[in-house]
C-alpha cells in the first residue's frame, strides 16, 4: 500500500512539473495538485503548489477554498521551506470534518485551476489518535513531520505591508528606578511589487521603513517616571538570499540600512547616534519544528558626537541567538561587546499563552534577564545588577 501511495505521489509530482513548464504560456494561474485522489478527515491535507513564474513571492501560507455536499469551508494552509525545485513547494494543514463525497478544492485569493477529490472518513483504528490530536492547524501535534511541515517562519517569504519587526513586550522587575521595561515595534514596507517603484527597480519591493522604543520606566518612584526611553527609526532593504532551507554557509536573509537613536533629550542627558548596519541570519531547522536562529547585527557608526566612547560598551555587533519551536517555547539571547571589554547580554523566555496568530505574533509569557552595561542609551557607561522581569508580549 505505501508503494503504491509513493507510486501515485511521485506521478502527480512528474505530472505537475511538466505543467510547470508551460505555466507562463497557458495561463498566468496557480498550479496545484494532491498526492492523491482521496483524502481523509483529520488527517494531513497537502497540496504541490506551482507558481505563474520565478518573480511571483511565495507566500507563507495559502488559503484554499474547499467546497463539498456539506457546504464551504476555507482552510489555511501552511508553506513547507525545503530545499528542491524552486517553482514548487508544498503546503500543508489537517483537514477539518467535511461531509464524505466529492470535494472542490481551490486557491481562494489567487487564480488557479480546481482540484476533484473524495473525501473519505478515517479509519476506526486511528479514532483514539484523532480524539488526541491538535487542532486544525496540527500547530502542536506530536508527529515530528507534521510539524514540521505546518512549523512557522520567523522570517517569513513574504509579509503585509504593515508588520512585525523587533519584539513588542511589557515586562517588570523589583529593582527601583529601573523596574519596569517596554518596546514598541513595527516595520512598513513602502513599496508593493505591483506599485510602479517597484515594476520598474525590482529591489525597491523589499525597502522598509521600522520603527522601536524602548522605555524604563520606575513604577515605584512617586510620580512613576520614565528613567530614559530610546527613539530608533530605520530605512532598510530586507529579503531572502536563499533558498530558505539553511542548508548550505551562506545565510538565507539579509537586512541592511540606516538607523538613527536618540533619547529625545537635550543638554548633558542628550544621547544620539547614527549607524549603517548588515543584518545576515542563518537558520537550521530540525525534525521536532525546532529552528535556531543565528542574526548578527554588524554596526558602523556614523555620528556619536553626544556619546564618542560609546563602541567601548556597545562594540561593532549585536551578537544574537534565537531557538526554539515558534508553536511552543522560544529563548533568545543579545550579546554585545565593547572595544574596551565591556559589554552586555540580555537572554528572554517566551512561551505561547494563546494561539499563534501568526510567525512571532500571538500572546506570550515573557520572561526577561539583562546584565552588564548600557540598558538605557542615557545611561550606555553605567553597569548595572542583573535584572530580572516577568511580563507579557504580543511580538516575540
Amino acid at each position: 500500500m505505501k508503494r503504491a501511495c509513493r507510486s501515485v505521489q511521485s506521478a502527480a509530482l512528474a505530472v505537475l512539473s511538466l505543467f510547470a513548464a508551460g505555466a507562463a504560456l497557458a495561463a498566468p494561474g496557480w498550479l496545484i495538485a494532491t498526492p492523491s485522489e482521496t483524502v481523509r478527515i483529520g488527517e494531513a491535507f497537502e497540496l504541490e503548489v506551482v507558481r505563474p513564474d520565478s518573480m511571483t513571492r511565495w507566500p507563507e501560507t495559502l488559503r484554499v477554498r474547499l467546497q463539498s455536499g456539506g457546504g464551504e469551508e476555507y482552510l489555511e494552509l501552511q508553506a513547507v521551506v525545503a530545499p528542491g525545485d524552486a517553482s514548487r513547494r508544498t503546503y500543508r494543514a489537517r483537514l477539518p470534518k467535511l461531509a464524505e463525497g466529492l470535494l472542490r478544492a481551490g486557491l481562494a485569493e489567487l487564480p488557479s485551476n480546481r482540484l476533484a477529490l473524495l473525501v473519505r472518513s478515517e479509519p476506526q483504528w486511528d479514532t483514539i489518535e484523532r480524539m488526541s490530536a491538535p487542532a486544525d492547524t496540527g500547530r502542536s501535534s506530536t508527529d515530528p513531520e507534521l510539524a514540521a511541515a505546518l512549523r512557522l517562519d520567523p522570517l517569513p517569504e513574504v509579509e503585509p505591508a504593515l508588520s512585525a519587526n523587533e519584539p513588542m513586550y511589557i515586562v517588570a522587575g523589583s529593582r527601583d528606578g529601573l523596574n519596569s521595561r517596554f518596546q514598541l515595534s513595527f516595520k512598513y514596507r513602502l513599496f508593493d511589487e505591483r506599485s510602479l517603484p517597484a515594476r520598474l527597480v525590482p529591489s525597491l519591493g523589499h525597502l522598509h521603513f521600522g520603527y522601536t522604543q524602548t522605555s524604563l520606566w520606575d513604577l515605584h518612584g512617586d510620580s512613576k517616571p520614565f528613567r530614559d526611553t530610546s527613539y530608533r527609526p530605520s530605512l532598510f532593504w530586507q529579503g531572502r538570499v536563499g533558498d530558505g532551507s539553511g542548508g548550505g554557509a551562506a545565510p538565507v536573509f539579509l537586512r541592511g540600512g540606516y538607523e538613527h537613536e536618540s533619547n529625545g533629550k537635550d543638554g548633558d542627558k542628550s544621547r544620539s547616534i547614527d549607524t549603517l548596519f548588515l543584518q545576515p541570519a542563518w537558520r537550521k531547522d530540525f525534525a521536532d519544528g525546532r529552528t535556531l536562529l543565528f542574526a548578527p547585527k554588524f554596526i558602523a557608526y556614523l555620528d556619536r558626537d553626544d556619546n564618542r566612547d560609546i563602541a567601548h560598551y556597545r562594540g561593532y555587533a549585536d551578537w544574537m541567538l534565537r531557538y526554539g519551536n515558534e508553536n511552543g517555547w522560544v529563548v533568545s539571547a543579545r550579546l554585545r561587546r565593547g572595544s574596551s571589554g565591556h559589554g552586555s547580554g540580555q537572554l528572554d523566555f517566551s512561551h505561547p499563552l494563546r494561539e499563534p496568530l501568526f510567525s512571532r505574533v500571538g500572546g506570550f509569557l515573557h520572561i526577561q534577564l539583562f546584565s552588564g552595561y548600557g540598558e538605557t542609551l542615557l545611561d550606555y557607561n553605567l553597569h548595572r545588577s542583573p535584572q530580572l522581569r516577568i511580563g507579557f508580549s504580543i511580538v516575540r
